[in-house]
């Protein structure tokens, strides 16, 4: 019996880490990109964005991040930033922050599922 409940306790946390792992990253609104970029790297979440951005959106970004997918040209010039695990994609959008010459500000992010052909 001491044996079963050691291996369900252990099935238990496997399971639980499992899951923890494919949850959307916590995030908070206003954060720096910069901040958001070096935590989300370092918990395996690697950049991917789908095209090559043009040199106006990184201007507009404000940064050389490799995960920068876009920016708008025009409106509030929100930027959008991808990156990929273990199946999964995570879109953060960032605003402009208030002063000029710093990093963008996370307005909001989600995670979507990847399917096989945008895996490629």
């Amino acid at each position: 019996m001491r044996w079963f409940l050691l291996f369900s306790g252990l099935m238990l946390s496997c399971l639980t880490s499992v899951s923890a792992e494919q949850r959307a990253p916590e995030l908070q609104a206003g954060q720096s990109i910069l901040v958001v970029d070096q935590s989300l790297t370092s918990k395996g979440w690697n950049p991917a964005p789908a095209e090559q951005v043009r040199d106006f959106e990184q201007q507009l970004a404000g940064n050389q991040l490799s995960s920068l997918a876009s920016c708008s040209g025009t409106g509030v010039g929100y930027c959008r930033y991808d990156y990929q695990r273990h199946g999964k994609r995570l879109v953060v959008v960032t605003v402009p922050a208030r002063q000029p010459n710093q990093a963008g500000r996370v307005a909001r992010w989600w995670v979507e599922s990847l399917t096989f052909n945008q895996a490629r």
